[in-house]
C-alpha cells in the first residue's frame, strides 16, 4: 500500500510538476510571451472583441483580478496570438514558476 501510493505521487509529480518560489511579474511575462505565434485556445474563439482597426482582442481573466487579452489580426482566420496586452489588474499579474519532469 506505502509502495502503491509513493508510485501515485511520483507519477503525479511527473507528469503534473509543481510550483515554487514567488509570484512575479515577469514569470507571468514570459508565460505570455510564449503563446505568441501560436493559434487561440478552442474555448477563446467566443471572447472576441474589437481592439482597434488592425486586431481584435480576446480576453480573459487569469490570475484572478488581472484581466489580458491576446491580439490577433482581424483578416487571419488561422487567429494566430501575435501579442497579448493587460486590460486591467497589473498588480495582480503575477504567477510562480512551474517546475515538470515531462512537458
Amino acid at each position: 500500500m506505502i509502495k502503491s501510493n509513493i508510485f501515485l505521487f511520483t507519477i503525479m509529480f511527473i507528469v503534473s510538476g509543481c510550483y515554487m518560489g514567488p509570484s512575479t511579474y515577469e514569470i507571468f511575462k514570459k508565460n505570455m510571451d510564449l503563446q505568441i505565434g501560436r493559434g487561440l485556445y478552442p474555448g477563446m474563439s467566443d471572447r472576441k472583441k474589437v481592439y482597434d482597426e488592425e486586431y481584435d482582442i480576446y480576453p480573459a481573466e487569469y490570475p484572478k483580478g488581472c484581466s489580458w487579452g491576446y491580439l490577433v489580426k482581424k483578416n487571419d482566420e488561422k487567429k494566430t496570438i501575435v501579442g497579448w496586452k493587460i486590460i486591467s489588474g497589473e498588480d495582480y499579474c503575477k504567477e510562480q514558476q512551474a517546475y515538470a519532469l515531462i512537458q
